[in-house]
């Protein structure tokens, strides 16, 4: 396979497959083989609109049918176990667009059928596969930031509840929690592991979705995370890990990062007997008037250090995806199937409090 074509077939037609198909222009030798969708019609217009793949009509057909390398899932959450788990059945390594599942029984379900059978399959948390990812990861483990205390995120947008929009349709999967805070919940998983306590609140729209959510963690050594995602208001999508002696956070969205904010501060102790100089500075107007002036935000020892994406930032974990496959992985270690199920048994508890509270 590795001088080979990489031939991918795609389930759905949506906005988020569009996106994956243009990533594959940076992947290494990838092409779509097929685009399957519920309809004829549907898989049509997608592929005239891509310009390539062969459409296909049902995706029981499409995964009996064969003749790909991978299976790229991107069809409404309620639906990724059910296509998950014919593909496997069919031997044909997966890609699941995230959530992997709408709860932890789904995602242990797909876990377990593609480890009986020795098939690839993995969550497409792209987000975790960029550079400024795996740079903020680095940071964060060789401990640059001391002793981690807070980890904080959001994502958030505000869209109409129109019936169309799977977002707000629950038998679809639909919620903030699923689209949004999936983002957020991943990336605490991936850097702190499990958590160990969590609590929510949250606003249950009309359509019975969870519209906006605030979450609390407790990861281990005493870690909180604080994470926030909405589908009614805006956010400033961002992500930071802070601690003893620095914070290091996203430069640009949290969901496409293109460089790490590093901000060294160390700790500072207290001495009752000393106001020196730089104390006497920072209570002077005009040092305050011009930093107004100067608009400077953040930390005053903050260093950008950029880390940024080729193409659309959708190709890396598709090549994770060949390297993994051509090592003979059935299983990514950046985005392995336990840290998956533990995403989604988190976000069981967050939906249970938010409509424990609503009852």
């Amino acid at each position: 396979m590795t001088n080979q074509t990489f031939r991918w077939g795609i389930f759905g037609t949506g906005a988020i497959s569009a996106k994956f198909v243009a990533g594959l222009a940076h992947a290494r030798g990838a092409e779509v083989a097929f685009v399957a969708s519920r309809t004829l019609e549907s898989a049509q217009r997608f592929v005239a609109g891509v310009g390539c793949g062969r459409p296909v009509a049902g995706y029981a057909q499409a995964a009996a049918m064969g003749g790909v390398d991978a299976i790229y899932i991107a069809t409404p959450p309620a639906l990724h176990a059910e296509h998950a788990l014919a593909c496997i059945a069919a031997g044909i390594p997966v890609l699941i667009e995230k959530p992997m599942a709408t709860s932890a029984h789904e995602a242990r379900r797909i876990a377990e059928a593609a480890r009986a059978r020795s098939v690839f399959a993995m969550e497409a948390m792209w987000t975790r596969f960029l550079p400024a990812a795996q740079a903020l990861r680095e940071v964060v483990q060789s401990r640059r930031c001391g002793d981690i205390r807070m980890v904080s995120g959001d994502f958030g947008l505000s869209q109409r509840p129109e019936p169309r929009n799977g977002m707000f349709d629950p038998s679809m999967g639909g919620g903030a929690l699923a689209h949004l805070g999936a983002y957020p919940l991943s990336l605490g998983q991936w850097l702190f592991g499990d958590p160990q306590e969590v609590q929510a609140l949250g606003t249950i729209g009309a359509t019975g979705v969870d519209e906006t959510v605030a979450i609390q963690c407790r990861y281990a050594g005493d870690v909180l995370g604080s994470f926030h995602c909405s589908l009614r208001s805006w956010s400033d999508d961002r992500f930071l890990v802070s601690g003893t002696e620095a914070s290091v956070g996203f430069h640009g969205s949290i969901v496409r990062p293109y460089g790490v904010r590093v901000a060294v501060e160390g700790t500072r102790g207290y001495d009752e007997a000393r106001f020196g100089w730089r104390d006497r500075l920072r209570q002077n107007a005009l040092v305050h008037r011009l930093a107004q002036r100067l608009d400077r935000s953040g930390r005053s020892r903050a260093r950008h250090q950029p880390h940024h994406y080729a193409g659309n930032g959708y190709h890396y974990e598709v090549d994770e995806v060949r390297a993994c496959l051509e090592r003979g992985d059935t299983e990514s270690k950046t985005m392995p199937l336990n840290d998956s199920i533990a995403v989604a048994a988190t976000a069981d508890k967050v939906r249970a409090a938010l409509f424990a509270s609503r009852a």
